[in-house]
């Protein structure tokens, strides 16, 4: 496979990465989790088919109408010959199945004489994994009560549920109410579970409601939980929703848990699901964490970060968690920046980029239990079907492409590749000693696939560049159409850098509002959206001004030079001179000098002994003087080159001047010319002129005939000559 080839494969997959990896992260369908009615505020309509009861809730105009905190319209119950309900269905307002808990559409019941065979079911009626791992509890009863839980796949084989435990066994204090709960292993001994505990027990008021909770150990020691918590306490609201949760240290007083608080408060949408949690300390004042938030709010399938009165706050966190796709263009954004910049730069910014690394994945979190996922594509199931779960995907792949990026542009050795697998490995690892995580075999998966999409984009751009200056180097040998394309191709990718932070500027406000669109209405309040609506409509506007004015700063449209070329670039070359400098003959002279031929100038003393012996020849020649003379007229067009090729010389001088050239090394004024271009100072056009201009101008300077076509040539050519290093000199000021 050729070169090129292999090239336009890369291109090929890198955009249909890309264009997936968008895709993927596209939010779901909102949900409105206020609009509807709660089963409190609806009838109930109740119908009996033989033995099929029906369970409907009905709205005031007698319509069957979803509950939106049951998350069905109508529960449909099989029963047996002993009044036993067998088998419950979820319906919508339709009399379509419904997912109840984003988990199952229904639930079949198998008695026995000692226990209850519980399955889950899907919208087929048939059996179905749940997310908790699990597919069927099998129950023991005594006296009536569920004493035993053990769970099982679909084949009916003992299987560990995400909570790390096999099983359950609950306790009963004298009243008859639940009031311990040990977690169980395969062999039904006790087990520590991955909240770190293995007896909850729960703590009770007058009127039986549980308020709280208490870990201990298999032997009854007190222990602590993930968040550092011994136990907790709970205030309830009027639904009886927990909206307080006030965390206990193991002498059972209130204790600060791992990230800091000690006290959380969580309100509620109308549906029952959780919507904002504030975060305190034991005496009641505002906590904050680790990223600055006093608070989250859960805005669909995202957590969004809070300030201390409860408002959205303008961070990094909450752009990438509003904006999934973000991820993906940031990731697309450092890798363009880690290639295009010269090299120092990018070692730099990549050495930055893997402390970023580890501050996502380990700095930030609150240490707990070890948790591990072993299971490869654990989340394969729902994948497409959840915005959240493909999030994770996708962020653990972009996370880990700028680094390969970076490392394969930093050393290009094939065994770069080892280093992101072996990076998240170490990750994972520490996540698990330290529980700073859990640790999963899918994330060093997809930190490696990351890692491996930078690399091939370093590897693509880095064979461009030497395949593009190889063909500079043979550009004679091509034809004007080839040519002409490349010239193209060349502007446009200046000019798409040029614009580089305008066009993400853009592109990422449009798409924020865009896809919230519907909260545009929410535009006269100080929140997030209203701030993106400004600059959006800052970005439209700019393009109309050469200058702005505002507030006494004023923005020029003509600084795209400056923002093309930075400083540090500069620098960099001045480097890559010396570097070329040192390996180049030295010279006695002051200024830069540039060869045609070699060999060094004569000395003052010798110059003056010659004089002397001029004028003597004069004196006793002065016939055959005059006779020499006329034979050594040059050609007009000889002259003319002359002309050009010195004035060619003496911009160029003052190019290297500029840029910092010692003028203490001997070079040509090609290699002088190509340098200049390499820095980026001397456009490709003007290059190419000087370079056949001095291949011309040599000849005619050295005394052969130059002919009228290239006389024509050289005359059209000297001007633009002059106006591309003039350009090139004006460039230097600007950046130095």
């Amino acid at each position: 496979m050729s070169a090129n080839l292999k090239r336009g494969c890369g291109i090929l997959l890198i955009a249909s990465v890309v264009l997936l990896s968008i895709l993927a992260l596209l939010p779901d369908a909102d949900v409105d989790h206020d609009a509807g009615y709660t089963s409190s505020e609806l009838s109930i309509r109740e119908t009996v088919d033989e033995n099929v009861t029906s369970t409907s809730y009905v709205n005031p105009d007698g319509v069957i109408t979803d509950a939106i905190d049951m998350g069905y319209a109508t529960v449909s119950r099989m029963r047996d010959d002993s009044g036993r309900v067998v088998e419950e269905r979820y319906l919508d307002a339709n009399g379509n199945p419904v997912e109840r808990y984003g988990d199952y559409y229904g639930i079949s019941y198998e008695y026995n004489s000692e226990n209850v065979v519980i399955r889950y079911l899907g919208a087929d009626k048939q059996p179905m994994m749940l997310g908790a791992g699990y597919s069927t509890i099998v129950r023991t009863l005594v006296d009536g009560k569920a004493t035993d839980d053990l769970y099982y796949d679909l084949n009916m084989q003992p299987v560990q549920c995400t909570g790390g435990y096999y099983g359950l066994h609950r306790k009963y204090d004298e009243q008859g109410l639940n009031c311990a709960i040990t977690y169980l292993d395969e062999n039904r001994q006790p087990v520590i579970c991955t909240s770190g505990y293995a007896v909850k027990t729960y703590l009770r008021d007058s009127e039986g409601t549980v308020i709280g909770e208490r870990y201990f150990d298999a032997e009854e020691n007190p222990v602590k939980s993930s968040l550092g918590q011994y136990g907790e306490l709970y205030q309830r609201d009027e639904q009886g929703r927990i909206s307080q949760i006030t965390y206990l240290g193991a002498d059972g007083n209130p204790t600060p848990t791992n990230a800091g608080y000690t006290v959380m408060k969580r309100t509620y949408h109308r549906d029952g699901t959780a919507d904002t949690d504030m975060y305190f300390d034991a005496d009641g004042n505002p906590m904050v964490l680790s990223k600055g938030q006093h608070g989250i709010k859960r805005s669909g399938n995202v957590n969004l970060l809070l300030d201390k009165n409860g408002h959205v706050m303008l961070c990094v966190d909450n752009i990438l968690n509003g904006f999934p796709f973000m991820v993906v263009i940031s990731g697309c954004v450092i890798c363009l920046l880690i290639l295009l910049l010269p090299k120092k730069m990018s070692i730099f910014l990549t050495a930055a980029y893997v402390v970023f690394i580890l501050y996502e994945t380990l700095m930030f979190r609150e240490t707990g239990d070890a948790r591990t996922n072993f299971v490869l594509f654990s989340y394969a199931d729902r994948f497409l079907t959840e915005q959240s779960v493909r999030v994770g995907v996708i962020n653990n792949i972009w996370l880990f492409a700028p680094l390969g990026a970076g490392l394969y542009r930093i050393i290009q050795k094939k065994w770069v590749l080892l280093v992101p697998f072996l990076m998240s490995v170490a990750i994972e690892t520490t996540q698990y000693t330290t529980g700073l995580g859990i640790a999963e075999f899918d994330d060093v998966f997809g930190n490696s696939v990351g890692g491996w999409i930078g690399v091939l984009t370093a590897w693509m751009w880095l064979s461009w560049r030497k395949s593009s200056m190889d063909e500079q180097k043979t550009e004679e040998k091509k034809g004007e159409e080839k040519k002409r394309w490349q010239k193209l191709g060349s502007f446009l990718i200046e000019k798409v850098i040029e614009k580089a932070w305008y066009i993400v500027l853009l592109t990422i406000s449009t798409v924020y509002l865009v896809s919230n669109r519907f909260a545009i209405e929410k535009l006269d309040d100080a929140s997030l959206i209203s701030t993106v609506f400004i600059i959006w409509v800052i970005l439209l506007v700019l393009p109309l001004f050469s200058e702005l004015e505002f507030l006494g700063v004023k923005v020029k449209k003509e600084v795209k030079k400056a923002v093309e070329k930075s400083n540090e670039e500069v620098k960099a070359s001045i480097n890559n001179l010396q570097q070329l400098v040192s390996q180049i003959q030295v010279s006695n002279s002051v200024a830069p000098q540039f060869t045609i031929n070699g060999g060094s100038l004569p000395s003052e003393e010798r110059i003056d002994n010659l004089i002397k012996e001029i004028h003597l020849l004069n004196a006793q020649n002065t016939d055959r003087q005059a006779d020499q003379q006329d034979k050594a007229d040059v050609p007009t067009s000889n002259l003319e080159l002359f002309k050009m090729r010195y004035g060619i010389e003496i911009r160029i001088r003052e190019a290297l001047e500029l840029i910092g050239y010692s003028g203490k090394t001997r070079t040509s004024l090609m290699q002088a010319t190509y340098y200049l271009n390499q820095q980026g100072v001397l456009d490709s056009t003007s290059t190419d002129l000087i370079i056949q201009m001095l291949r011309i101008a040599n000849r005619g300077v050295h005394g052969e005939i130059i002919s009228q076509k290239y006389m024509d040539f050289a005359s059209q050519a000297y001007p633009q000559i002059i106006d591309g290093l003039d350009n090139c000199k004006d460039l230097i000021k600007k950046m130095t």
